[in-house]
């Protein structure tokens, strides 16, 4: 098939876990023989680097990257309040990025239109009028749901107010624009089950994030000797869920165990992320190599809060032989046995009670990490997880 992926940010190089899922799209779509045109938003935030990406996938891929301004503006956002828009979407339409759509649809036929999360729908109607192609939706997220979480969480009023009126914005949007795609590929059951309760009656197909055969590492399953959280903190579930742990879980491990050591790394780290010495606490910002520390000898912790979709770094742990702690959300879309691949935690003592067993038990660290491992190998391997989604849509819609 001739495909069109158009994403929201560049794919490569690959700064967080909605970059890796769309590359492992791409990836899983060339490994099975199709060809892939990448169309790609590029921002402040994530910028277009060719210089760092691969000679070989931008000339397969045939990548072209427009830039637009998706920094908050206050007298947009104010508009957005008084038309009942979406914010949140409307920052991602660009009028340069519709000419360069329009400019590659009047030139080239796609059998299949691949659209990266939500914000890439302003272009559906673009698609329509130029392409007979099948739209198809990758819903990272139910993006609505994490603005209703992030408003459950805060405690502010005004702030508590705003959040939730961003979420009901953007719940009406995923609703009256779900339908005029062709189909929906979720990366979480949870997800498309939500759709389903929303009124969605399109096809859908469960697509989750998957690993190619040579990007697993070698088994490190054993003992863990310190907790780790890797994550980007301009994010703000992330934000939310590290001042969770550091400030409610975090004291209550350092109760039983007075050296434990933590540490956090992720790009974007503010100084106001500062501890004192006598917390235990490195804070190592962004880090060349997040397989390097994947495959150290720690627990994973995924304290999340809020959120949606499906934790990339929960299957790159598990890929790892890592044992991870996490709260129900942290492990969303991933159907992993609680007790047995992971540990799941919903409360401040019980999430410090799980760490602490971690890294007190030193069999209990290694047969966890050994088990999701071979666990995540028999459920997430990407180009059987990508040829089954094509295969399934050809099906349904007889291409």
């Amino acid at each position: 098939m001739r495909i069109l992926q158009i994403c929201h940010k560049p794919p490569l190089p690959s700064l967080d876990g909605g970059c890796r899922a769309m590359d492992a799209m791409t990836r899983g779509l060339l490994q099975a023989g199709h060809t892939v045109k990448v169309l790609t938003a590029c921002t402040e935030k994530h910028p277009w680097q060719p210089e760092l990406i691969d000679p070989s996938w931008l000339t397969t891929t045939n990548a072209e990257a427009v830039f637009i301004d998706t920094r908050l503006n206050k007298v947009d956002a104010f508009a957005s309040i008084v038309t009942g828009d979406s914010y949140n979407i409307s920052r991602f339409h660009s009028a340069d990025l519709e000419r360069a759509l329009t400019q590659i649809l009047r030139t080239s036929v796609f059998d299949l239109i691949l659209f990266e999360s939500l914000f890439t729908a302003p272009y559906l109607k673009t698609v329509g009028r130029y392409s007979d192609g099948l739209t198809i939706l990758r819903a990272h997220n139910v993006e609505h749901r994490i603005w209703h979480h992030l408003a459950e969480e805060t405690p502010q009023f005004t702030r508590k107010m705003y959040l939730n009126w961003l979420a009901e914005k953007l719940e009406k949007y995923e609703v009256s624009v779900l339908d005029d795609f062709d189909g929906i590929a979720g990366i979480s059951v949870e997800d498309l089950v939500h759709f389903r309760e929303l009124g969605c009656e399109l096809p859908m197909q469960l697509v989750p994030f998957g690993l190619d055969e040579d990007e697993w590492p070698e088994d490190t399953s054993g003992p863990a000797n310190h907790v780790f959280h890797l994550g980007a903190m301009d994010w703000r579930p992330n934000q939310q869920g590290v001042r969770w742990f550091v400030n409610r879980v975090w004291p209550l491990v350092r109760q039983r165990i007075p050296n434990a050591e933590l540490r956090l790394a992720g790009r974007n780290f503010m100084s106001s992320w500062a501890f004192p010495d006598n917390m235990g606490i490195r804070v190592l910002g962004e880090i060349e190599s997040a397989w390097d520390m994947m495959t150290d000898s720690g627990i994973m912790v995924i304290p999340l809060l809020s959120g949606s979709g499906m934790r990339i770094k929960a299957i790159e742990a598990l890929a790892a032989g890592r044992p991870i702690v996490t709260t129900p959300i942290g492990v969303e879309g991933i159907p992993a046995e609680d007790g047995k691949h992971v540990m799941i935690a919903a409360t401040p003592e019980k999430f410090a009670a799980c760490v602490v067993d971690l890294l007190e038990n030193p069999e209990t660290a290694r047969k966890m990490g050994s088990e999701g491992r071979k666990w995540a190998q028999e459920h997430f391997e990407n180009n059987r997880l990508i040829a089954s989604m094509v295969s399934n849509f050809q099906e349904v819609f007889q291409v």
